[in-house]
């Protein structure tokens, strides 16, 4: 039996759609497994997996709850269920103060624990408030993991330089639902439409350096809009933005969207997008999605992007320094190239089938895990690196442990 373990259930963002994905393979393939989810917010989307007949025990949120009551409660209940041969697999980092706690029920009956850091240490260090005990704590529980997932060849290293993890890191694409047949058609044009997908957030996501290389572009030629479609807090600041810029005429804000019933919509409403990020895990659901689709991309190459694009220039132009200087001179060779019908879909669409795909992130994942789970080692080979690091190109994730507060470091 697997139980998939997510102590802090959010029905948004990656975590969230990585956990669907996985769970609804899982089912399809009638491997035996179990979630168990303490919510922190009301989840429509555990809701559809249970009506899908998937077994969840839930920790719904309480008023007033302190003192992480709900998640002792559900390490108990954890501990009753797990027998030898199980693995428990965090989805996500667990709550660094019950971590140690958890490893320990786990392995006293006889079950093994895998997590999956969905960001690397380098831009996930422990947080600040997490010290004295509760660091050591947390050190002793990552080094007695018994298997490391991470999504991104740059964070093989950090796991050992940060937390002191002397096993090996499992490489694992995320397990990713296939949302588009064949490549998504292109728009009309002119204008040209830019989109970008995801939170609305300037610190990570660098929107304030992309309106300014869109303002600059502007200046340049006047047939390109630029659509931008997510939620987030720092909305109202970057509509200042465009305001400032004189370009709020060309920018639009489509708010936050349905992931599952809108996506086709938003990639074939636009020509391509952006994601100029200061920092990233992995390649995030919204790139796999864009090459999945057939969509060109401009993208930083920080964390686990290179591992997506580098080598691979008819997919998408990776930005070694995403500023507003070249982002802007990214637009306009992206723009030549539309121009002169140089962008193929179905090449950007062949990477994704290149390793990135559903199949090749649960045959990885198996590997680790599946194969004991079940009993067998025979139905799948062991392949915990799905494509050879040597292919990435560049080495864009390096830790930089001078650089960190040091109630940051262990």
């Amino acid at each position: 039996m697997i139980f998939l373990y997510y102590d802090s259930w959010d029905s948004r963002g990656g975590v969230a759609t990585y956990i669907h994905a996985l769970a609804i393979h899982l089912q399809a393939e009638k491997i035996p497994f179990q979630l168990v989810i303490c919510e922190s917010q009301p989840s429509p989307l555990a809701d559809e997996l249970a009506a899908k007949g998937i077994k969840i025990y839930r920790q719904p949120k309480l008023p007033g709850e302190r003192w992480q009551i709900r998640k002792r409660i559900m390490l108990l209940w954890l501990k009753t269920q797990l027998k030898p041969g199980d693995w428990v697999f965090c989805v996500c980092q667990p709550e660094p103060t019950i971590y140690l706690n958890l490893v320990q029920i786990v392995h006293s009956c006889g079950a093994k624990i895998a997590v999956s850091w969905l960001v690397t240490p380098e831009f996930w260090p422990l947080l600040p408030h997490i010290v004295g005990s509760y660091a050591k704590q947390t050190q002793q529980a990552i080094i007695q993991t018994d298997a490391v997932v991470s999504v991104s060849h740059c964070s093989v290293h950090q796991f050992k330089e940060m937390y002191g993890y002397t096993g090996k890191v499992h490489v694992i694409p995320l397990h990713n639902l296939t949302f588009f047949s064949e490549p998504v058609p292109l728009p009309s044009a002119p204008p040209w439409k830019i989109g970008f997908m995801g939170r609305l957030d300037i610190q990570q996501k660098n929107l304030d350096v992309a309106l300014q290389a869109f303002a600059m572009l502007r200046q340049l030629r006047q047939d390109v809009e630029l659509h931008l479609y997510g939620g987030g807090s720092d909305r109202e600041t970057l509509e200042n933005l465009t305001i400032e810029s004189g370009i709020q005429d060309c920018v639009y804000f489509h708010g936050a969207y349905d992931h599952h019933r809108e996506l086709n919509q938003i990639i074939s409403s636009c020509h391509f997008f952006i994601y100029p990020s200061r920092w990233e895990g992995g390649p995030c659901f919204s790139l796999l999605e864009l090459v999945q689709a057939g969509r060109y991309c401009l993208a930083a190459s920080v964390g686990g992007i290179p591992d997506l694009y580098a080598g691979y220039p008819d997919v998408g132009l990776l930005l070694d320094c995403p500023n507003a200087d070249t982002l802007f001179n990214s637009f306009v060779e992206t723009l030549k190239k539309f121009e002169a019908n140089l962008i193929d879909p179905n090449k950007i669409r062949a990477r994704y089938f290149d390793g990135f795909d559903m199949e090749s992130a649960h045959r990885a994942w198996m590997s680790v895990i599946g194969s004991e789970a079940n009993g067998t080692n025979k139905r799948y080979s062991p392949c915990s690196d799905w494509f050879p690091a040597s292919r990435l190109g560049t080495d864009s994730g390096r830790l930089r442990l001078q650089g960190l507060d040091k109630r940051q470091s262990l």
